[in-house]
């Protein structure tokens, strides 16, 4: 397997070549290798309506360049569809606050971003996990409306369709 090396604020890691998920990821993966449980994918399609909302008014307002914002939808859509799934390997075991599953949400819709741009996976650039896909967000905000989000989903499409089925 072909590695690449990318760099957080604690140093460099080496991030398997073909994996959209970045330095947070590999490390949470590495350090937090807890149980068999991974987290479940609405989350992660949960958090990336999120991402996609909060690129498409951060742009809106000026506050991010409207190719990057067009880039980060279209990454956030193929997350919303399940298509990256293979890119979310976390368990569900981590610290408290849902950093490390925000962080590989961020990281992979940047490096899908910056290939979709013709760039290079890795580089941050043109796309910044945290800068550009994490604009003006907190980890403490969109992980309950994450949370949220997901409970709706399921809701509408799980439960709701269940009780009318009983109901019958």
């Amino acid at each position: 397997m072909k590695y690449r090396t990318e760099f957080d604020s604690i140093g460099k890691i080496k991030v398997p070549g073909d994996k959209y998920w970045g330095a947070s990821t590999q490390r949470s993966n590495k350090y937090f290798d807890i149980g068999d449980f991974l987290v479940r994918p609405i989350l992660i399609q949960s958090i990336a309506i999120v991402k996609k909302a909060a690129a498409i008014i951060n742009a809106r307002n000026r506050d991010l360049d409207k190719k990057i914002s067009k880039y980060i939808v279209r990454a956030s859509d193929e997350v919303i569809k399940g298509k990256l799934d293979e890119h979310f390997p976390l368990k569900v075991w981590q610290t408290g606050s849902g950093t490390q599953t925000n962080m590989n949400v961020n990281e992979v819709i940047a490096n899908r971003a910056i290939q979709m741009m013709g760039g290079k996976m890795g580089t941050k650039k043109p796309v910044h996990p945290n800068d550009h896909v994490n604009k003006s967000q907190s980890t403490n905000d969109v992980f309950p409306t994450a949370m949220h989000i997901a409970i709706t989903m399921e809701t509408k499409y799980k439960l709701i369709p269940s009780l009318l089925s009983l109901n019958k």
